[in-house]
């Protein structure tokens, strides 16, 4: 997957989790995407955003793409490391 693909994936579920009224993870999820300067700070803050984000109260397809998003962000990681 490429950075463009992968940034669509922490848009849309930026876009879930307002619609399910979780704005504070949501602004979270954004201000990781873009208060970092390069790659690897990027990936590195959307890691620990992604995992941060409690499943309790969040639809199934929103949990799902949640742990689709992490999977990605963890084999980004590697790939880097």
């Amino acid at each position: 997957m490429t950075m463009e693909a992968l940034y669509d994936c922490v848009l849309d579920l930026l876009r879930r989790l307002r619609a399910a009224g979780r704005e504070r993870d949501a602004d979270a999820l954004l201000a990781a995407l873009t208060q970092a300067c390069n790659q690897r700070e990027i990936l590195s803050e959307l890691r620990y955003s992604v995992s941060d984000l409690v499943d309790e109260g969040l639809e199934p397809d929103i949990i799902q793409a949640k742990q689709e998003l992490l999977a990605e962000l963890e084999l980004r990681w590697q790939e880097l490391s």
